[in-house]
């Protein structure tokens, strides 16, 4: 599924961890050219190493000879960017799960589980989305929005209500998120 777009960038890299840093780089080149703010960009860059790592591990398996494809969408309200794998190790999760650190501490729950929390509490919109011709031998392609804020909207003054949506990712949405 290829967002709706006036600029597309595309990037294939190798199912091996280090090549998600090319992604990482190119996406924040893209987020600079449209004026996101450095603090956007490194949470960002932090969300698209997190996809493309897990995209690497379980969707190519760890396998370098095969390809994640990272598509970069952009118009003048959004950054689109879809992460596509060969979905080797099966379907993708159906929920996201709020970790359990402090088990993960106490070395009473394994390591790991939260890549996709980080992923959905950094960017607006994040999730699995279904491919277009709803083939499952496709692959996974997982999704994420960030939305642009127009200069003269900036953050919310003092005094006003605070944002106080959920973005622990537990639910099936997030700010009008994706399933």
């Amino acid at each position: 599924m290829r967002p709706p777009s006036n600029r597309v960038v595309e990037l294939k890299i190798p199912s091996e961890l280090g090549y998600e840093k090319i992604a990482r780089e190119a996406v924040a080149t893209v987020a600079r050219r449209l004026n996101f703010g450095e603090e956007k960009i490194e949470d960002i860059k932090t969300a698209i190493s997190e996809a493309c790592t897990n995209a690497i591990r379980y969707g190519s398996g760890g396998d370098s000879r095969m390809k994640v494809v990272v598509v970069l969408s952009a118009d003048d309200d959004k950054l689109d960017i879809l992460i596509k794998d060969p979905g080797i190790s099966g379907a993708p999760p159906s929920d996201v799960n709020i970790p359990d650190i402090r088990g993960m501490i106490e070395e009473k729950k394994r390591w790991g589980g939260m890549g996709l929390f980080i992923i959905r509490n950094l960017v607006d919109e994040a999730g699995f989305v279904k491919n277009e011709d709803d083939n499952e031998d496709e692959g996974n392609q997982f999704r994420m929005v960030i939305y642009r804020i127009p200069a003269d909207e900036g953050p919310a003054d003092e005094g006003s209500e605070p944002d106080t949506s959920d973005k622990s990712g537990s639910g099936a949405e997030n700010k009008g998120g994706i399933t």
